[in-house]
């Protein structure tokens, strides 16, 4: 297949791309700060959001556009209306976007048909869901004027090797050099880890399935939720050197939690040695939600990494 994936080189993206070129032929779209140029892509430079350079890439035939990198309004608008052969020689078009877009609260195990988000809530994160929610509607409507199938790729936490938002990174690194984990043993939330690599196996499943009716969405997760006493299992288990773990209650851990908004992961760890507690998944009951990835595992033969699989992987690459 001839894909135009729209990104490429950053964590889920580059872990598609090195997969997928082995035996696809891609062509990546994006800034240029880190070339693929190694596994044999074709590569342009160019913002996304500017049209005129869009316009200037030569016209070809793909069989899918994989998008990666759509976050604000009009992104996808803009590629289908600009980069010449996307609007009549394209076949599919995948965007990737979160299990988030869901209506929160619903008191069930969500899949592919569960209520989407009509809300706008404050802060990063709701304006994060906002604008994925409002691609979702763009994608659908922009293909379905040009006939063109789609599908949504929806992924719950993500980790793996190279993760930019280095949640799991951090903890190895806590491990690592010896500083105690506190963490909230009593946790009532628990969350969904995916193995990047099980994303990229969907993404190519989809790439290939023709689906012109139906629900063109699927939700990327293994059904078995964890929460935070069974990470720090895992965590001790793949760790080469004895994790201090250092339980406390759910309110404790609350009260002091590292505001993570805008720092790096020294000024995190920093933090941590002082003793303060790094929560970046799911703590409270109110932030529990839970969904089922089991379309995905049967129309895309894909199988699940067990996290203890994936957290040796991802241990061994961060370490």
């Amino acid at each position: 297949m001839k894909i135009l994936v729209i990104g490429g080189s950053y964590f889920l993206g580059g872990a598609f791309t090195l997969i997928a070129s082995k035996e696809h032929e891609l062509t990546l779209l994006n800034r240029g700060t880190y070339s693929m140029a190694r596994y044999g892509v074709k590569e342009y430079k160019a913002d996304r959001r500017d049209a005129k350079a869009l316009q200037s890439i030569p016209e070809e035939h793909y069989d899918a556009v994989v998008d990666f990198c759509a976050y604000e309004p009009r992104d996808i608008k803009l590629i289908v209306e600009n980069i010449k052969g996307v609007s009549n020689l394209i076949e599919k078009y995948i965007f990737i976007s979160t299990v988030d877009v869901y209506k929160r609260q619903v008191g069930y195990v969500k899949n592919e048909h569960a209520p989407i988000e009509s809300t706008k809530h404050r802060g990063k994160n709701g304006e994060y869901i906002y604008k994925k929610v409002c691609l979702e509607k763009e994608l659908a409507k922009m293909c379905d004027t040009i006939g063109t199938d789609y599908t949504i790729i929806r992924p719950s936490i993500i980790y793996g090797p190279n993760d930019y938002s280095r949640r799991v990174e951090t903890f190895i690194k806590m491990a690592s050099y010896g500083i105690p984990i506190r963490y909230p043993k009593n946790s009532k939330a628990y969350f969904q880890m995916v193995y990047v690599k099980d994303i990229v196996e969907a993404i190519l499943g989809a790439c290939k399935l023709n689906r012109f009716d139906g629900y063109n969405a699927y939700n990327i997760c293994p059904d078995e939720p964890i929460h935070y006493e069974e990470f720090m299992q895992v965590l001790s288990e793949v760790s080469e050197v004895p994790v201090k773990l250092q339980p406390i209650s759910e309110e404790q851990a609350i009260k002091e939690a590292i505001d993570i908004e805008g720092k790096n992961i020294v000024e995190i760890l920093k933090e941590a040695v002082e003793g303060k507690v790094y929560l970046p998944f799911p703590v409270t009951e109110e932030e529990h939600e839970l969904y089922t990835g089991g379309r995905a595992e049967k129309e895309f033969n894909i199988r699940y990494t067990s996290l203890l699989e994936g957290m040796k992987k991802t241990y061994s690459c961060f370490k």
